[in-house]
């Protein structure tokens, strides 16, 4: 964990006018969905000792009477939520954008069979991953473009349910070695949906944009029409190191975004008015807990890197 740094003097202007700061549940609490009532008592504590928190992150909530209860502490309440269903796609052995075009299909179809559960949630929106690339590298573009009629039927779907569909590129050939990858390729998919007035929204995160060799700042510039979220995730990127890749490990050493890049990448983001009051994009940290660490010493942890990263980031020359 790295040393605090001073908080912003009184007069400077706070995070939360430029973005709705968010806290990823499920990092914090991994096996909260299963004990029911863990994720919303785990919801309730942040709101009472974190209350810079907007925006929330989980997965799916396994019972009725909690996805209820959930609903009237988030939705009801006006606080941003987004539904991961990347455990599900997991669990399940779904891939979107598998070339046998039965999986493709019950991979479509697992995904709509969650939304309901969705909506009584009271989520708004809905983030997937693409699953996994072909082990051949020259069926990926089959799989790009099998992701891309899944995506169309799921954001076809989501829209019927008034909700938003996310997906989140990851890494296509360092760690996780997804389908969906880079940043272009997303937009791209992204843009000829629209055309078909299909929508899809992108979640960028640090990890996968520096494990791809992307520059993170022209990333966002790239993806800006269409970016709703965006991750500061901490990526290490020794490949002789057993945290290699993107662990979700606590931001500083041994990865390779801390305080300091934080606030380089806040400022650059101000400058450029993707962090804006009039947007207030959701900016979430993720950090999985680690063995020995309080959940909500996670929590406070990715409170204390945006807050301290901002203060920094105001210190900035323009």
């Amino acid at each position: 964990m790295e040393t605090k740094l001073p908080g912003p003097p009184s007069h400077e202007l706070r995070f939360a006018d430029f973005a709705q700061p968010g806290a990823v549940v499920s990092n914090a609490w991994p096996q909260s969905r299963a004990t029911p009532g863990a994720t919303l008592q785990a919801i309730e504590q942040i709101l009472t000792q974190f209350p810079l928190f907007e925006a929330f992150q989980t997965v799916d909530v396994p019972t009725r009477p909690e996805r209820q209860s959930i609903r009237a502490l988030l939705h009801d309440r006006g606080h941003p939520h987004t539904c991961a269903l990347t455990r599900v796609l997991g669990e399940q052995k779904l891939n979107l954008s598998s070339i046998d075009p039965e999986h493709r299909r019950r991979s479509v179809a697992g995904m709509i069979a969650q939304l309901d559960h969705v909506v009584e949630l009271g989520a708004r929106n809905v983030a997937v991953i693409s699953g996994a690339r072909p082990a051949d590298p020259s069926l990926r573009p089959s799989a790009l473009q099998a992701l891309e009629e899944s995506l169309g039927e799921l954001a076809a779907a989501t829209a019927d349910r008034g909700l938003t569909l996310l997906i989140e590129p990851l890494d296509h050939s360092a760690h996780k070695c997804q389908t969906l990858g880079t940043t272009r390729e997303a937009v791209a998919i992204c843009r000829r949906l629209a055309a078909r007035k299909l929508p899809l929204s992108l979640c960028l995160d640090t990890a996968h944009l520096i494990l791809n060799d992307e520059d993170i700042i022209a990333a966002v510039a790239e993806a800006r029409d269409f970016v709703a979220e965006f991750h500061f995730c901490n990526p290490v990127t020794d490949r002789a190191s057993p945290l290699f890749g993107d662990q979700h490990v606590p931001f500083g050493p041994p990865g390779v975004i801390g305080t300091e890049q934080i606030a380089s990448l806040l400022a650059k983001l101000r400058d450029a008015h993707f962090l804006d009051a009039r947007n207030r994009p959701r900016i979430y940290c993720e950090v999985m807990k680690p063995a020995g660490m309080e959940s909500l010493a996670v929590i406070e942890h990715c409170h204390d890197t945006l807050v301290n990263g901002w203060a920094a980031a105001q210190r900035l020359p323009r």
